[in-house]
């Protein structure tokens, strides 16, 4: 059976475009529950402070006062080191091209071509020749292609470089602006509803 796309294009997503699409999925789905955890970590802390002023002789509520701090650092911290690793990811990675097909009931999404790995210079590079008879002859294939069917799960969310398409609050897709004309980003934003 062969697909019928309303819009069928090739993209590269930038570095810099995902780590700004990530940091905007991290603002409506993330980071709220990172605040409500940091919040009540640093409620537990005062309360055993309030604790530590009636009784200072309570070790206890010491140590408490710190894992709750350290804690809450935690919740506040741990959403940006993702960010900050997946996107430092992306950028050793390069720009592989990826196709989007948007049909009336789903979205395809899939990779044409890995990105192409320079060799370090020979001057640079002295070290030993790696052993390439033990090496497998085939590559490793490209990964399937990625349905998604709109229903109710799926939204388009749109930024002033790129859309997120949000499957659920779990998986979202990152589809940058350049390079599509605006009858294809027309098409975008009509796409689920």
């Amino acid at each position: 059976m062969e697909e019928k796309y309303k819009l069928e294009k090739e993209y590269t997503i930038k570095p810099e475009i995902f780590s700004e699409a990530y940091k905007e999925y991290q603002k409506k789905y993330v980071l709220k529950r990172s605040y409500i955890i940091m919040a009540i970590f640093l409620i537990l802390a005062a309360d055993f402070v309030y604790a530590v002023i009636k009784a200072p002789d309570n070790r206890l509520a010491y140590l408490l006062i710190v894992i709750c701090i350290a804690m809450a650092f935690r919740a506040w911290h741990n959403p940006r080191f993702v960010r900050r690793r997946i996107t430092e990811t992306m950028r050793e990675y390069g720009e592989p091209v990826y196709k989007i097909g948007i049909s009336d009931s789903f979205i395809d999404i899939s990779t044409v071509k890995e990105p192409e790995f320079e060799a370090p210079d020979a001057e640079t590079e002295e070290k030993e020749e790696p052993d390439l008879t033990d090496m497998p002859d085939e590559v490793d294939p490209l990964p399937e292609k990625t349905r998604i069917e709109l229903n109710d799960d799926f939204h388009v969310m749109e930024y002033n470089d790129f859309f997120l398409l949000v499957r659920g609050t779990l998986m979202f897709y990152v589809l940058p602006k350049a390079g599509f004309t605006e009858a294809e980003l027309e098409i975008v934003r009509g796409t689920g509803k």
